[in-house]
């Protein structure tokens, strides 16, 4: 009972430190554009974009996998995780072996520098041990600890890169390595709290091994369809319409984004929730988790609406007038985003049943849909097609899932399995 009490706190706790997190760019905004120019900027998102590609290569989704194992009583946690941070250490020094041999060639065609490539395997294993710390602790719901460790994290990144690009003057290079230093030094404090739970040195299982190769790898390419659906349509407006339009894009997305920073703190609180009443098997559980469900679908699109209502105000005192032509965006991108966080509350099946590789074939089915649409709507209806498209995808990975999950676990929805 307690535990059904403590989600809205856990939410909002989540939400608190998510936000943070995420404030950082907004925060950085207006010292760095006194520092860093436009190619700078480049830089950044391209080393961002490869370092997001790299953690799922680098950690095969550990985090998910641990979520999953860490609250079965006949699960040695202590040996799976020791085994999957070994698996995750031996992945990273194989991509450094390999980036040092293609950096130069990684260079010419996404301009980050070769020498921080020899580093982002590392920098990415960095992200993936601090995440399964983070996983752990929301299994069993210390989301103080979970909000202290994510705020204090954030805020020594947020005072590094200003020490570097301010303080040292340097440009591109001072964001990138106080990124670096915070999340490596988050590391090593995610490793000792880890050992003070007995969850580091213990044995190497290949059993282990093979299940979270099993479980991770088919997430992997569901993971990079994330990144895919985040980054190809601005990649696209930048080909067929210019760098201008698509900051204008990239104003509205972000603000659209907003639902999505609320429906991920959410599902940070649903997930081992739900875990728990899947795991009890309760036909009352299964009714309650139905009925938050449909709850949640309706609160969320209600989000949805409050947010439209609010972007005369958002766009004129927070935004401009250059970015005015970005105001008709967000709604589509904010339904995009309410329609991913349907799609997580129902997804939620599929990860208890470890059923992974139907998450990966929805997830880059998905992303190829994006794509292909962006391709038909940009030229055509220009930003706003990019925006619909986006909805489009998000809307239907939404409705596939929702229909595969209840075929593999009997819940009590509107309609009766035959």
């Amino acid at each position: 009972m307690k535990r059904n009490i403590n989600i809205v706190k856990s939410m909002g706790i989540y939400t608190i430190s998510n936000v943070l997190n995420a404030a950082i760019p907004f925060l950085l905004l207006p010292v760095l554009t006194r520092y860093l120019d436009p190619s700078d900027y480049g830089v950044l998102s391209n080393f961002n974009a490869i370092a997001n590609f790299m953690v799922p290569l680098v950690g095969i989704n550990l985090m998910a996998s641990v979520q999953v194992q860490y609250i079965k009583e006949e699960v040695d946690n202590q040996s799976y995780m020791s085994t999957g941070l070994r698996l995750a250490l031996t992945l990273t020094l194989l991509f450094s072996i390999a980036l040092l041999f293609l950096g130069g060639t990684l260079e010419e065609f996404i301009k980050v520098p070769k020498f921080f490539l020899y580093f982002i395997a590392l920098y990415a294993l960095f992200n993936v041990i601090i995440e399964v710390l983070l996983a752990i602790w929301r299994m069993e719901d210390a989301a103080i600890n979970y909000g202290i460790f994510r705020i204090v994290r954030t805020l020594i990144e947020l005072s590094l890169v200003l020490f570097f690009v301010i303080g040292l003057e340097m440009n591109f290079e001072g964001s990138i390595y106080g990124m670096m230093a915070a999340y490596g030094l988050g590391s090593v404090v995610a490793l000792v709290l880890l050992m003070r739970k007995n969850l580091l040195f213990g044995s190497f299982s290949m059993d282990f091994l093979r299940h979270a190769v099993k479980f991770g790898v088919p997430l992997i390419p569901h993971t990079l369809s994330g990144v895919i659906i985040m980054y190809s349509d601005k990649l696209i407006i930048t080909y067929y319409h210019g760098q201008a339009d698509n900051g204008i894009y990239t104003v509205g997305f972000m603000i659209g984004q907003a639902i999505g920073l609320l429906q991920n703190s959410f599902n940070q609180a649903w997930v081992p929730w739900a875990f728990q009443k899947l795991k009890g098997g309760s036909e009352n559980d299964k009714s309650r988790m139905v009925k938050i469900t449909y709850y949640y679908l309706i609160g969320i699109l209600l989000l949805v609406f409050f947010l439209w209502l609010m972007l005369p105000i958002i766009y004129t005192y927070f935004i401009g007038d250059r970015f005015s032509e970005g105001m008709q965006l967000v709604l589509w991108i904010a339904l995009g985003f309410a329609f991913n966080g349907m799609y997580k509350m129902v997804s939620v099946y599929i990860y208890y049943l470890e059923k992974t590789f139907i998450i990966a074939m929805t997830s880059f089915g998905v992303a190829i849909v994006n794509v292909i649409l962006n391709f038909m709507f940009i030229p055509k209806y220009g930003l706003q097609g990019a925006a619909v498209a986006t909805m489009i995808a998000m809307g239907l990975q939404f409705i596939v899932t929702w229909g595969v999950s209840s075929r593999l676990i009997d819940m009590p929805w509107f309609w009766k399995r035959k």
